[in-house]
């Protein structure tokens, strides 16, 4: 008897297969025929005469694409308009685009349960080829043409030609355009690399989403979507399988996005907005620690929203159940995978998002709470080669409120810090509860007394608190506070992702290192990192690839120069983003050191910041972080984050025009930098050298629709960078 399970693991999709030579019908025969029907007809009825083919783009809504190419197989999609029920579909995949030549004429179903979505991976081609294919559907009297698709194998193992592709990521649909991928049309590639951001959930995110009101963003069941804010500043984040869907469709329904899809198959990995911005495992960050975000269920489905539209080999080419089995859905998700490219390419795609842990500085944290005590930061500076003793004045002091002495105060604390949380939103009763798990343990004397002066400045003067004295305060032992890591607001992301103190976050880094364990810094987890060493460790490509949705390129903001004239606190050495991989800089530093350097030849791939980036890390690692393909430059998400600090703003005023020319100063790393522009990547991967032409193009013109427009790329900006046994070096 088949278990409930079972019947439920049948529901799921698996991506169909077949065989390169499987020609089921020698003619056009409509897809209601029998087997029997196909080749002899019925009794002594003669066959039907064959369906027309007919143009049929309109069922086709999304066109089609294609992905994953190995030298033997691909990965071919489309998803057809039928209403929802199960939809036979006839595959054709021919060597011309006549279809004159068919090497594979056979029929599947689209389920409805996948919203008609089908994938068929395609088996037995032979390598470094070019296929055509297309969908038929029959509908009203004939078969329904989609329009034709052009895919390519992989080159064999032994192939020393080089290798061609285009690299993206972060295609912001509302209020964009996506001129950029005008260029790639223009070229002959191999495929195209998409690190992440194919979708964005929300759908109108005031921090970094608008322009154009001709390219909205909405959900057609919002009920099932997450409220987040409201009034103008509100809008709603995907959580259903619905909501994902539609942003599918949506993003295909893009004229150009379909050019693309249609032309190069595609090899995809995700980042965050494939789920939620600033993602960890299965929990968003919208609500800044006002609330856990923890969402399986909605990770889940982010998921399976992915693996019905983005043509992957969400089995890992045959190797692995199908990922819509529940076994195998988060938190046993894998899509971490490696592909071959003749001699002198291995390409590993990477998941940054899946097995990470939270970041290190929690948005709740309590500024006033110390993350690093004396005798845990006296530890990991002698470790360093520091005695305490020389520094100790750079860090807060603090005391004990459980302690005896400050009883009392301890309880003034409370109520002010009680008073506080009420004022950022919790009702009364998640206030006080909040308020007493903070005011606890140490906590730093400045934010003490800040908080004493605050309640003070309430009060008559007789009912007043008396501060610290400076005696206490002098006596106090010294550590590292969440506001000395930047965290100053008691949501926020500012100090705890974004704008985060270089000097005390490395140390608060390397004590949860040393003391919680190296998990803490592994964004890869376990079974992957074991994965991608073994990788690069046995792998003979001239060119190890690594795609990774992330940038490993340091981004560090130095304030620090007098001639700056920015004020104290600010004055001082910050992370832009720790959400990328200056968030987990040990087992970056470790990464590099270890496993790129000795594997030789190792270029990182990487998008996700909104900039074109060009870096070399040493040791014969280079890595390119390609600009995002429409969605707001790096310079506005900076400027976006600071406006939210009334100090900030008028710091990024000044500043911000000198944005690159400060962040290229502080990270000696990087040979190029575009922050303010839109832009795409090509690779060209030969046995001597490998080529990266960075293009971009302003920002403002993803405001407008130009696609019909030939002048878009003539007025695209070129970086071309060579990468040799010398090294990395500009040619232009």
């Amino acid at each position: 008897m088949m278990t409930t399970k079972g019947m439920n693991r049948r529901r799921f999709l698996k991506i169909a297969s077949v065989a390169a030579g499987t020609v089921a019908t020698s003619g056009l025969i409509g897809c209601g025929s029998s087997d029997d029907d196909l080749i002899t007809g019925s009794g002594n009825n003669p066959p039907p005469p064959p369906l027309s083919i007919v143009n049929g783009e309109a069922f086709y809504p999304q066109s089609v694409a294609s992905g994953d190419p190995r030298p033997s197989s691909v990965i071919l999609w489309t998803r057809v308009d039928a209403g929802g029920s199960d939809a036979p579909l006839r595959l054709q995949v021919a060597t011309d685009e006549s279809f004159a030549n068919l090497i594979v004429d056979a029929q599947f179903t689209a389920p409805g349960s996948h919203d008609n979505c089908l994938k068929v991976r395609v088996t037995d081609l032979s390598s470094d080829n070019t296929y055509f294919y297309r969908f038929l559907f029959e509908a009203e009297g004939a078969l329904q043409a989609s329009r034709t698709g052009r895919t390519r194998t992989a080159p064999a193992a032994d192939s020393t030609r080089t290798i061609r592709f285009g690299q993206v990521s972060c295609q912001d649909y509302l209020g964009r355009y996506y001129n950029t991928y005008l260029k790639l049309l223009e070229e002959d590639l191999d495929f195209v690399l998409h690190v992440g951001d194919y979708i964005y959930e929300t759908s109108g995110d005031p921090a970094f989403q608008g322009g154009n009101p001709d390219r909205p963003v909405a959900f057609s069941n919002p009920d099932e979507a997450i409220q987040i804010g409201s009034g103008t500043s509100g809008f709603r984040a995907a959580r259903s399988v619905g909501n994902y869907r539609d942003l599918y469709k949506l993003i295909r329904s893009d004229a150009l996005m379909q050019q693309v899809h249609e032309r190069f198959p595609m090899i995809a990995i995700w980042d965050d907005h494939e789920y939620s911005d600033d993602q960890w495992q299965a929990s968003g960050t919208y609500t800044f620690g006002r609330q856990s975000e923890i969402d399986p269920e909605r990770k889940r489905n982010a998921e399976q929203a992915y693996f019905e539209f983005m043509p992957i080999d969400t089995e890992l080419d045959g190797t692995q159940e199908s990922f819509f089995d529940e076994a195998n859905r988060f938190p046993d998700t894998v899509i971490y995978r490696d592909f071959r490219f003749g001699a002198n390419v291995q390409l590993l795609c990477t998941d940054y998002r899946t097995y990470r842990p939270d970041h290190l500085i929690p948005e709740d944290a309590f500024p006033g709470s110390v993350a690093v005590t004396e005798e845990v930061l006296s530890q990991i500076l002698s470790a360093q080669g520091i005695p305490f003793s020389a520094v100790r004045d750079n860090f807060s002091p603090y005391v004990n409120v459980d302690q005896q002495p400050f009883a009392s105060l301890k309880e003034l604390l409370v109520g002010v810090a009680a008073a506080a949380y009420q004022g950022e939103g919790l009702d009364e009763s998640a206030a006080a509860a909040k308020a007493q798990e903070v005011i606890s343990g140490n906590l730093a004397t400045t934010v003490i007394n800040s908080l004493i002066d605050g309640f003070n400045a309430t009060v008559p003067p007789s009912q007043q608190a008396p501060r610290l004295d400076e005696a206490t305060i002098a006596q106090a032992k010294r550590g590292i506070a969440f506001f000395t890591m930047g965290k100053q607001g008691l949501f926020s992301r500012l100090g705890s992702r974004y704008f985060v103190v270089k000097e005390t976050y490395d140390l608060y880094a390397a004590a949860l290192a040393t003391f919680e364990g190296p998990q803490t810094q592994n964004a890869f987890g376990q079974d992957q990192d074991i994965w991608l060493r073994g990788r690069l460790m046995n792998s003979d490509a001239r060119w190890k690839m690594v795609a990774n949705s992330v940038s490993n390129t340091a981004l560090v903001l130095d304030l620090s120069d007098p001639a700056l004239g920015v004020p104290a606190p600010f004055n001082q050495r910050f992370y832009l983003n720790v959400d990328q991989w200056d968030g987990f800089g040990l087992q970056r530093a470790e990464y590099l050191q270890n496993v790129y350097g000795p594997a030789s030849g190792v270029v990182l791939l990487a998008g996700d910041i909104h900039a074109s980036l060009v870096t070399d890390h040493g040791g014969g690692t280079v890595e390119f972080t390609t600009g995002a393909v429409s969605s707001q430059s790096l310079a506005g998400l900076v400027e976006v984050q600071a406006n939210s600090d009334p100090v900030l703003r008028q710091l990024a005023a000044s500043l911000l025009p000198f944005l690159g020319q400060i962040l290229s100063g502080a990270n000696p790393t990087i040979r190029h930098l575009n922050a303010t522009d839109s832009g795409v990547t090509i690779i060209e991967a030969g046995s001597d050298e490998l080529i990266g032409r960075v293009f971009t193009l302003p920002e403002d013109q993803a405001f407008i629709d130009r696609y019909e427009d030939p002048g878009v790329t003539g007025e695209m900006t070129e970086v071309v960078f060579r990468v040799d046994d010398a090294g990395l070096s500009r040619v232009s």
